[in-house]
This record gives C-alpha cells, structure tokens and sequence, in this order.
C-alpha cells in the first residue's frame, strides 16, 4: 500500500536478489516490519547501496501491491548508530528478534521508539548496561506481542514481589515461588529492578537474562537465533 509521506525506518536485513536487487526486511515507524525490493541496490554504482544497511536512520517511501513492496525513496535521517563489540552483537540480536517476533504490516509505532530508543542506549553504553537495554527492549516486544511478562505481582496469590523471596516463571502463568527443585530462580530484587529499568549487579543481570532467555525461546519455538550463535563463537575465538 503506498505510502504517502516517508516514514521513518531501519533495515533488519538485506539479502541480494539476482545480480543488482536487494530484498530488504525493514521496521517503518508507519507500517512496522515489511519486505520491500530496492532494485537495483545491490550494484556497486548504486548510490543507495551504502544506505540499505543496519543501524541507519532512514526516511523511505515505497509503493506496489504486490507481496513485496518496491524502494521508492530512501534518504539518511541523522548518522548510523555506532555500535562496536557486543554492542554490535546485541544489534544483530534485536534486529533477529524482531525479524522472528514482528509479523509483517502490523503498525507498532511505540515499539519503533523503543527499537530506536535501544540503539541509542547500545551506542552509549558499557557493557553492564547494555544488558539493561536490551532487556527492556525484550520486555517492550513482548508487551507489543500481547505476551507481557507481569515481574511485580505473584500469579496465584496476586500478592506484590518482594525483594526477600525467590521466584521461578512459568509460561502462560507466570511468577510463583521457586522450589528446590526449579532451574530458573530469580530474585525478586531482580524482578523488580526488570520492571523498573533499573541497573543491576552481575548476579541480577545474569538472571534477568536466564528469565528473559526462558519466555523469548518458548515463543520462538525452541529455534536458535543466530545472531546469539554468532556473539558465542566470537566470544570463544577470542577466549582461545
């Protein structure tokens, strides 16, 4: 459906389609995530070329009826988003996730600002509060999704997460207190600080993101994302 103005947007993904195209998965702040052919992109004379990448604030039209859309205008709407290191990796990482997550034509423009809102906290960050960022971006996704993860309230008493008690999460359910036997336990000083944005120790980090792992891989369907493969092989190269 075109597109009267441009709209904001970033590319997700570009994959080269015959020798000179490219089909883009792009997340718009007007329309959400979307396919869209830029023709002729993939050349190396093309001056859109070096636009069509990750990370980059764009300004785009298109237009067609079709299943894929075509590239009508695209321009810089500020700098790319410097991203280095994990940084980087964690970009890849919501790119994936919203790839995966994000149906296609479903306008979520809070979701947009939250995705951008995240980039900016990636460029700015170190690597303590990268881990925040993300996470609060996991959470935004969900929220949008309909599958919002309830960190405050225990589910079968309805009674308020203190920071005293120890809790598991269980899909569809949600938050009860852990018995010996759980695998996932978090605290709910962490729990609370996940709601509230909050920085964390590294304990609270590493389970805020065991809680996080849990629920986004039940919706994914158990399969891997790549970009979380990619970081792991890195980080072990580097480590030998």
């Amino acid at each position: 459906m075109p597109v009267p103005e441009p709209s904001p947007a970033y590319v997700l993904h570009a994959r080269k389609y015959g020798e000179v195209h490219l089909i883009l998965d792009v997340f718009t702040h007007e329309a959400g995530r979307l396919p869209l052919m830029a023709r002729g992109a993939a050349s190396s004379r093309s001056v859109r070329r070096g636009l069509l990448q990750p990370f980059i604030p764009l300004l785009i039209a298109w237009s067609g009826k079709g299943s894929i859309a075509n590239l009508r205008q695209v321009e810089a709407r500020g700098t790319s988003v410097n991203l280095l290191g994990t940084a980087l990796f964690s970009g890849f990482y919501i790119n994936e996730l919203t790839q995966r997550l994000l149906g296609e034509h479903e306008p979520v423009p809070e979701l947009f600002v939250a995705y951008e809102q995240c980039l900016r906290l990636l460029a700015q960050t170190d690597g303590s509060e990268i881990d925040t960022a993300l996470r609060q971006y996991e959470l935004s996704l969900l929220r949008v999704l309909g599958y919002g993860v309830d960190l405050e309230t225990e589910a079968n008493t309805g009674k308020p997460v203190s920071v005293h008690e120890v809790y598991s999460y269980q899909i569809e359910y949600g938050l009860r207190h852990a018995s010996d036997g759980d695998s996932l336990r978090i605290g709910g000083a962490t729990l609370l600080a996940l709601a509230k944005g909050e920085g964390m120790d590294r304990r609270q980090r590493q389970e805020a993101r065991q809680l996080m792992r849990h629920v986004i891989g039940y919706y994914l369907g158990g399969r891997p994302l790549r970009s979380r493969e990619l970081f792991q092989s890195q980080h072990n190269q580097e480590n030998h």
